[in-house]
């Protein structure tokens, strides 16, 4: 992550790199404080070497000017209970003078609230007001005080709190209900407010599912997070996601990746409650939490919006304030899906009229005909797929929005006009004689606050890893690199033996599939190594990406440049109709007609590229992951003579099996069924019917067929797609006396992740595939 310190005669881009540790089995951090002359030279000056950010720094978050930075620290320490004994306490630091000079400690309290919400990319917010004075920031509201039914009388009231004997172990009470894979200790996610001079922390109670926290998660309430601040300070303007208050969400549902969950924004006003904060008055008031008068009501901004979040404020420089947010008003069923871009206008002063406008609509379909407009990859503008839009992501006059969007195969900053909507994608070429390709993708990672509007980007390519690079949006675009990270060994094994991305080179092929019911282009990224180890051509590798309503973009992913540039294998990765970044309707096509439309494609795709000559049409593979795994398995049973090995990890198997047993049962049903099939306001089991129509989508149904060696990858503590899934299908794949591998991962969860855990099971695969192709 980019943020931006200080603004004087050099601006100082501060970049967080995290690094696989084999040794350590760990990521770790370092900080680059990369100096760049604001006069627009295209030359980084001297970067010294990086600083490690130490594992309990959870987050760093620089205030608007730059000249304070709040950490988020976990810090141990002894407890008097027990000899030896271990808790954690978290302590935010307060650092002025342009993050010299450490000014304030401030514990937060545990009585007021759990563990911060560090996860910025989703729930997690953590930011300044523009006066400084104050932060607002997502934590766990504290559980009811719970007692066993065999502890003392004494013991159950101490403290004078209220106790609910024997709920330590009840859903809602002793126990919270969860968000699913990668969320299990993400429950119920309030707003927090500290004053930076006074350390005194407050909740915001005027928010929707009101101030009592105690209530049951399963009788409904509200998860709250991306909170910021309104211009004057004098509100918090938030998304809530529907947690069961709503009537969306009878049961808590898996959150990463669902990108249609819910959510509206809300506005809280906190003026009482900044005034008691900021009290230096000593008694109640001057210790670490507070108690208040309560501010009048909170209202929400987007209700005929089912899906509404990431609010951002255009800049003070600007004639008038709005929020803009990402939206959609129907939303929709699919677990990924195009949004809208709204905006509306914030007053000064006086009563909120919560009317918004659209600045860009969501698209069906790309343009077919040229309407002169650019295109990226051969393809006209597919609408928004933006999950969250950058902060600070304006012009400094607030005429323009600058966000990054899934384009096709291609991540591509784009240019928004707040007047008229339109969307330019910029050609940004910052990094000349560098042999970058225009299929590039490029992300943006900030625009700077020295009033130029610089943009700080991430470049990377299937053989490029990311670099960081400039530009500014005049009249011209003036860019250029910033830093190019060098390479990293953290393995007592192996060493830094030069880039293995240097042999291979990619393309983007755009094909036409005659089947299906929307007609639409499919993209296809091609990766091929530049040499082979017997100098013919080399066995290609399918991989379908996992979603399915996710894409696979022109970006640098280390184990696929180890399986291409140092394998020497061919990579086919197919973004068939369902994938993100190609319109809506291409994308809502898949729901229903998973195992059938999105095999056709990938086998579609697959004999495109043989009948192309440049790969060996008798060796071909396929490997994906939980849905790209659904694939792998559905291929090798449907079409048994065109995909002879397969590697899968934490693949989908059998729907039917897998509905009662995931975080996304509503998955399962839309993939095998249909838009419309979930019910989203109650809940029970499949019907017969249903379990029928889940198994006939699923590829244990053409398990007999399989003749493939297949190698499967398990992360034992997946909640997403159990591991029953990859064991059933295992079992009888072996049954069969077909050759098979079982890779087991115990603390893994769907990802497989873990540093030792992601080597292995790559190692793996390639000595699989190496094994069975004798190549």
């Amino acid at each position: 992550m980019v943020y931006i310190l200080i603004s004087v005669s050099l601006l100082f881009r501060s970049v967080t790199r995290s690094a696989r540790d084999h040794d350590r089995n760990a990521r770790r951090s370092f900080l680059y404080q990369i100096p760049v002359s604001t006069d627009g030279s295209k030359d980084a000056l001297f970067v010294p070497p990086p600083t490690e950010v130490p594992s309990n720094v959870k987050a760093r978050i620089p205030s608007p000017s730059g000249s304070k930075v709040a950490l988020l620290v976990i810090e141990e320490i002894m407890t008097a209970a027990q000899a030896g004994g271990k808790s954690t306490k978290q302590v935010l630091e307060i650092w002025t003078q342009n993050g010299h000079c450490l000014s304030r400690r401030i514990e937060l309290p545990k009585s007021v609230h759990g563990n911060v919400c560090t996860d910025m990319s989703w729930f997690g917010s953590i930011s300044w007001n523009s006066q400084e004075t104050a932060i607002v920031y997502s934590a766990e509201r504290n559980a009811p005080n719970t007692a066993s039914f065999f502890q003392s009388k004494s013991d159950q009231t101490k403290d004078e709190t209220v106790v609910v004997v024997g709920g330590e172990f009840t859903l809602g009470v002793g126990k919270g209900e969860d968000w699913g894979e990668k969320y299990t200790s993400t429950s119920a996610l309030g707003l927090f407010c500290v004053h930076v001079a006074t350390g005194k922390v407050g909740a915001i109670q005027n928010v929707p599912g009101g101030s009592d926290y105690s209530k049951p998660t399963t009788e409904g309430g509200y998860t709250l997070g991306q909170a910021i601040f309104s211009p004057d300070g004098t509100k918090v303007i938030y998304t809530a996601w529907d947690a069961g208050g709503g009537g969306q969400m009878p049961k808590r549902l898996g959150s990463i990746y669902c990108y249609q969950r819910s959510s509206q924004l809300y506005s809280s006003p906190i003026s009482n409650l900044i005034h008691s904060l900021s009290s230096t008055v000593d008694g109640e008031e001057s210790s670490t939490s507070v108690t208040r008068k309560v501010d009048s009501a909170y209202i929400c901004l987007t209700p005929k919006y089912k899906l509404a979040r990431s609010p951002r404020f255009t800049p003070p420089s600007a004639s008038n304030v709005r929020l803009v947010y990402l939206s959609c008003a129907s939303g929709f069923d699919t677990h990924g899906g195009c949004m809208a871009l709204s905006c509306m206008e914030w007053p000064i002063e006086g009563v909120i009229n919560p009317i918004s406008r659209i600045i860009v609509d969501t698209v069906e379909t790309p343009k077919m005909d040229n309407d002169g407009k650019p295109r990226v990859a051969s393809m006209a503008f597919p609408g928004l797929f933006v999950n969250q839009l950058p902060d600070g992501c304006f012009s400094p006059d607030g005429k323009y929005v600058f966000a990054s969007t899934q384009w096709g195969s291609v991540n591509r900053i784009v240019r928004i006009s707040m007047q008229d909507g339109d969307v330019m994608p910029l050609e940004i070429d910052s990094f000349a004689g560098k042999g970058a390709s225009p299929l590039a993708s490029q992300s943006l990672l900030c625009l700077t606050n020295d009033g130029g509007g610089t943009a700080i980007i991430s470049q990377s390519e299937p053989n490029q890893p990311p670099i960081i690079g400039f530009a500014s949006f005049g009249e011209t675009c003036k860019s250029g690199l910033l830093f190019k990270m060098p390479p990293v060994a953290f393995s007592s094994t192996w060493g830094v033996e030069g880039p293995i991305m240097s042999g291979l080179s990619y393309d983007v092929l755009s094909m036409e599939p005659p089947h299906g019911s929307v007609k639409v282009p499919i993209q296809c990224i091609l990766m091929m190594p530049n040499q082979t180890k017997d100098g013919s051509p080399p066995p290609l590798l399918v991989v379908p990406h996992g979603g399915p309503h996710s894409v696979s973009l022109t970006t640098f992913i280390p184990s696929y440049a180890f399986l291409c540039g140092y394998g020497g294998y061919a990579i086919l990765h197919v973004n068939y109709r369902g994938s993100a970044g190609f319109g809506q309707a291409a994308l809502e096509s898949l729901a229903g007609t998973a195992g059938s439309l999105d095999v056709e494609d990938v086998v579609f795709a697959t004999r495109e590229v043989i009948d192309m000559g440049k790969v060996d049409g008798e060796r071909i593979g396929i490997c994906g992951g939980s849905h790209g795994g659904f694939l792998a398995a559905h291929c090798i049973g449907q079409y048994p003579k065109l995909f002879r090995v397969a590697a899968m990890r934490n693949p989908v198997t059998n729907i039917a099996t897998m509905v009662t047993a995931t975080d996304i049962p509503d998955w399962c049903y839309i993939e095998a069924m249909g838009k419309g099939s979930y019910n989203w306001e109650t809940f029970r089991g499949p019907t017969q019917q249903e379990l029928r129509e889940m198994w006939n989508a699923s590829p244990i149904a053409h398990v007999d067929n399989v003749v493939a060696p297949t190698l499967l990858a398990l992360g034992m503590s997946d909640r997403r797609v159990p591991p029953s899934q990859g064991l059933e299908y295992y079992h009888s794949l072996r049954s069969k006396n077909i050759s098979t591998k079982l890779l087991i991962y115990d603390k893994d969860d769907h990802a497989i992740d873990k540093v030792v855990s992601e080597a292995d099971h790559w190692i793996n695969i390639k000595r699989w595939f190496d094994e069975h192709f004798s190549y």
